[in-house]
């Protein structure tokens, strides 16, 4: 009998360990704060489900993600990235993206061929537009003009980073101009520099400056980093989408290249979780971000703050265009805009 104990132990040890490695562990990089109360649930359901774990690596923003994936090509630390359209076609070029592996995300089927690509996929769509302070602002804002309005002076913080430029283009398109004639869009903010306060260059400081009123309002803001400020009769925080130029930031999520097949494959399935309508509702429903999956439900608060959907006449930037000026751009709008 203890024979036979024995044997039993040795094989239900070799199952365990079996069990164990054959347990796989991925790191997953996005943004911080809001983003990693609403990540760290699904990552825990999704080990749950699998057995596999998955670490979230933050990054301060997009183009910080893009330049730790373009430092680590030789010794690729992370398996799933979120980002925006513009770092992660640099990233497409530069070839630190695998090929999406549609036979390993079922899930695919569901959305629209438009939200597909070689190596990405939309996981949500992020509404652009104006944040402020209810109680800091003598008048309802409800465009982007407003933000020219005198009443506004000293009032705004502003950035250019965030959404690599896109504030620009916004001014440029208000002035005649594009991302394709961005010279409009600098000579616009120039005429804003009296209303503003102030510069920012994360998510978390657009939040933060907001919060301690030092600024009232922010200029070019991502519903999703105040989405939840927002929920209660008593919020003095307010967001505005404009209805022209309309900005819808896809937020596509990739696999990076060169982490060896069984963390692609475990990689492309936390990819598709993420797509499960079930993951889609939970993180719309936090971020006030429209779904991918059109089998995902809309939260009824985001209903009250974005126009309807289909969201349409949303403006589609180049970002071949944009990435190709970028440091130009960014070195004039320090010597000509941030320069007070």
């Amino acid at each position: 009998m203890r024979i036979v104990a024995a044997i039993g132990a040795a094989i239900l040890g070799i199952c365990f360990w079996a069990g164990q490695a054959a347990a796989t562990e991925i790191n997953f990089m996005t943004w911080g704060g809001h983003y990693l109360d609403t990540y760290n649930p699904l990552v825990e359901k999704f080990a749950k489900q699998t057995g596999n774990k998955v670490n979230i690596v933050v990054m301060s923003g997009a183009k910080d993600g893009l330049t730790k994936i373009m430092a680590q090509k030789d010794d690729p630390q992370v398996d799933v990235w979120l980002s925006i359209e513009s770092t992660a076609a640099e990233a497409e070029q530069a070839g630190l993206l695998s090929d999406l592996r549609p036979d390993l995300m079922p899930n695919l089927a569901a959305l629209p061929k438009g939200y597909i690509g070689k190596q990405t996929v939309v996981m949500t769509l992020s509404p652009r537009g104006i944040a402020y302070r209810t109680d800091l602002v003598p008048f309802e804002i409800k465009d982007w003009t407003d933000l020219w309005d005198p009443r506004l002076k000293g009032k705004i913080g502003m950035s250019f980073v965030i959404d690599t430029g896109t504030p620009v283009i916004m001014a440029a398109l208000l002035a005649g101009g594009s991302e394709k004639n961005i010279d409009p869009g600098f000579e616009k903010m120039k005429a804003l520099k009296p209303n503003l306060a102030g510069f920012f260059k994360t998510d978390q400081e657009s939040v933060k400056f907001l919060e301690s009123g030092d600024f009232a309002v922010i200029g070019y803001a991502i519903l999703a980093n105040f989405y939840l400020k927002m929920q209660g009769e008593s919020s003095d925080v307010k967001f505005v989408m404009p209805p022209k130029p309309k900005f819808l930031a896809s937020i596509p999520g990739a696999v990076v290249k060169g982490r060896g097949a069984e963390r692609e494959k475990v990689a492309f399935q936390f990819l598709d979780f993420l797509l499960s309508p079930e993951s889609q509702e939970w993180v719309t429903s936090r971020f006030g971000q429209v779904p991918a999956n059109p089998k995902a439900k809309l939260p009824e608060t985001l209903a009250k703050v974005i126009p309807p959907l289909p969201l349409t006449d949303v403006y589609h930037v180049d970002w071949n265009v944009v990435n190709a000026n970028y440091p130009a751009w960014n070195d004039r709008w320090n010597k000509e805009i941030q320069t007070q």
